[in-house]
């Protein structure tokens, strides 16, 4: 028979099993110092907390460093523990260039305070659709950075598609010229391409009228004529803004996008952030991977919504998070997502005793709003 010390441990003697859990326990202390640590980058302005709050929840247990702009949504608590809200936050908007300054001001202030491998930017209405463990497997690849983009100066269908909205000033007679280029090119046309997260026109009538669009556009390529900052050194490239990226790649971004005139150039373009993103990431790495987002096909400029129809094809798709899901927490779609596919709690509804973040008021946007956890 066992002793006691035997029946606890298992084994022959009590030496040999202590010994065999001091190894275990070892192992497992290996282990976690193996995984990567993650600041998830969550850009925030008018959804409504309790959905960031959930989105925290499941990320747990890494950083959610959230940027909220306060101006458009003062009252902002977050209640997840693992949540940091970015100082001094900029200004955002759909098609707002202080979208783009808010990311790289996130990042800037992630890269001197925070210890991470790897950062993942998010919107409040993305959700992981595998577990946690699986992304931190994921990344941990040879993969310096995951995006998607196409290459706009040698994808017909992309420089004629948003070709005017890189190549030139959206304000400018250039860019109203440059944009009804582009309807003519493709006329009536409703063919598209869905992918690298985005949409694009596809296929032309093949008209005297719509070659002559095709040379002009091809034309403004030029950067004698176009006067725009693109050569074959730094090439336009045209893709989702949902990257996620190794900290010495985020140091690269920032590093290029601080040279002289890329954030002037880049400020005066319409949805800029689509073509910077994946144009520095194409610029300063190397060794790249898919992007780790399913993006809901697009309606127009918006990509749809998410719902229960969509679980099975959730389930089959490669990547590691999708949008754009309902900003309702109780949605049943988000439920399901989290709790079959994520492997996690869909809401953690007892939050007496964590501390909460609270937006101040509109004009304390330059007060430090680092959430102190308990």
């Amino acid at each position: 028979m066992k002793t006691t010390g035997q029946m606890f441990f298992g084994g022959e003697t009590q030496g040999d099993d202590r010994s065999g859990c001091a190894t275990l326990a070892l192992e497992q202390v290996e282990s976690r110092k193996m995984k990567p640590t993650i600041v998830f980058l969550v850009m925030s302005a008018v959804n409504k907390a309790e959905t960031v709050d959930q989105l925290a929840y499941a990320l747990a247990p890494h950083t959610v460093l959230v940027h909220h702009d306060f101006f458009q949504t003062p009252d902002f608590p977050l209640t997840a523990p693992n949540v940091l809200f970015v100082p001094n936050p900029k200004r955002t908007g759909w098609a707002f260039f202080g979208f783009v300054d808010g990311i790289f001001h996130s990042m800037q202030y992630a890269l001197e305070n925070l210890d991470f491998d790897y950062l993942q930017l998010l919107s409040p209405t993305c959700l992981p659709i595998k577990p946690v463990e699986a992304f931190e497997a994921h990344i941990s690849g040879r993969a310096e950075a995951h995006f998607d983009c196409v290459d706009l100066l040698r994808d017909q269908d992309a420089l004629m598609s948003v070709g005017y909205r890189a190549l030139t000033p959206e304000k400018s007679f250039r860019h109203r010229v440059a944009r009804r280029l582009a309807k003519v090119y493709f006329g009536t046309s409703s063919r598209r391409r869905d992918e690298a997260g985005i949409w694009l026109h596809s296929g032309s009538r093949k008209t005297p009228v719509s070659l002559m669009a095709l040379w002009a556009v091809k034309a403004l390529s030029r950067p004698a004529i176009g006067r725009h900052i693109f050569d074959e050194t730094f090439r336009p490239y045209y893709g989702s803004t949902w990257f996620g990226a190794s900290r010495h790649i985020v140091t690269a971004m920032l590093g290029s996008f601080s040279r002289p005139g890329v954030r002037d150039y880049f400020s005066r373009l319409c949805i800029a952030d689509e073509f910077l993103i994946p144009t520095l990431l194409m610029e300063v790495a190397p060794a790249k991977g898919p992007m780790n987002h399913f993006i809901q096909k697009f309606d127009q400029a918006h990509p749809g919504r998410i719902g229960e129809d969509d679980l099975e094809r959730l389930k089959t798709t490669p990547a590691y998070f999708a949008r754009k899901f309902p900003d309702d927490p109780a949605a049943p779609i988000r439920l399901r997502v989290l709790e079959e596919l994520a492997g996690t709690k869909a809401f953690v509804n007892d939050t007496s005793s964590l501390s909460t973040s609270r937006a101040p008021a509109p004009n304390h946007l330059t007060a430090n709003l680092t959430k102190v956890l308990p």
